[in-house]
């Protein structure tokens, strides 16, 4: 038993996500995994643009005020498009985002 007891330090030490039902539409995802969609790559391209397009700026201080994202959303969906009408994601890639 004490062999376990680390692992079960660590596993009750970890936070509790909730994917609770958050209404009738069940492609909602927390922030953090939303975020974790992006590569290393496109997240530079996002800081990058950041400093110069308010649409960008607009859009990244939307998020965070979420904690959830509806993939789903008319405004999700018209953000992460806006992103690959700038090139800094390919129209594959925003379709995996909203995946």
């Amino acid at each position: 038993m004490l062999k376990l007891t680390p692992l079960l330090i660590l596993l009750y030490s970890l936070p509790v996500i909730s994917y609770a039902d958050y209404g009738v539409n069940s492609r909602t995802i927390p922030l953090e995994t939303f975020k974790n969609r992006f590569t290393t790559g496109e997240l530079i391209g996002i800081s990058t643009a950041y400093a110069e397009d308010a649409h960008i700026r607009a859009a990244i201080s939307n998020l965070k005020s979420m904690e959830i994202v509806n993939l789903d959303s008319d405004v999700i969906k018209k953000d992460v498009g806006y992103l690959a009408s700038k090139s800094i994601l390919s129209e594959d890639r925003a379709r995996d985002i909203l995946k």
